[in-house]
């Protein structure tokens, strides 16, 4: 069974801003991956395969504040899938870079 790994991060601005950070790392993560994702109100989840490597991720935001949980199977784990979804999400959460600049890193 794949472990769950948690995350809980916090954001410094609106919870709008903060979908929308979120929204264009999604794009980017389809996009360079194959990713999909489905969102809920504040509530989304995130699926998909690559070469063998799966992903499967459910979060929430709302109050400054974004929870992840997240299982990947064997090798996407093993070739450190927690640490890069981490990584990702704090660049993308990061107040220093605008939502243009985040939006315009999605490959075309």
């Amino acid at each position: 069974m794949d472990d769950v790994h948690r995350e809980r991060l916090t954001y410094s601005f609106d919870d709008a801003q903060a979908r929308a950070r979120l929204e264009a790392l999604a794009d980017y993560w389809r996009a360079k991956h194959g990713v999909t994702t489905e969102w809920d109100g504040s509530r989304g989840r995130l699926r998909g395969k690559k070469l063998g490597v799966s992903y499967d991720a459910s979060f929430a935001l709302g109050g400054g504040e974004l929870t992840v949980e997240a299982s990947f199977g064997f090798l996407a784990d093993k070739l450190g899938g927690p640490a890069y979804v981490r990584r990702k999400l704090e660049d993308y959460l990061d107040p220093a870079h605008t939502l243009e600049a985040l939006r315009a890193r999605v490959p075309r």
